[in-house]
């Protein structure tokens, strides 16, 4: 019983893992498109601000406003856009130091 309960563990962490990698990904394309939306704004901080919320901003817009019309909406694209990213570089980051205490 102990095998099967940890074979689910590593199937749930590994499709968690690509799910992540997936919402990186797509992060990233939002970033370098909001750097080229937003490059030659001469606002300073406010310039950087706006980078850095085009992976929200950007999927409202791209759904024409249905989605991001109520905070539990937000809440999610927050989630899709920062948090999962962050837990696949840090599911990266424990994968390859595991690697190492193999080898």
């Amino acid at each position: 019983m102990e095998k099967q309960t940890a074979t689910w563990k590593k199937a749930l962490f590994w499709c968690g893992y690509v799910i992540a990698g997936i919402c990186f990904l797509l992060t990233i394309v939002a970033f370098i498109i909001g750097f080229i939306h937003h490059m030659h704004d001469t606002g300073g901080w406010r310039s950087v601000i706006q980078i850095l919320e085009t992976p929200i901003t950007g999927f409202i817009k791209m759904t024409g406003g249905y989605i991001g019309k109520g905070i539990l909406e937000v809440i999610f694209l927050v989630i899709v856009s920062y948090v999962l990213p962050i837990f696949f570089c840090f599911a990266t980051y424990r994968l390859k130091a595991k690697r190492r205490e193999i080898a």
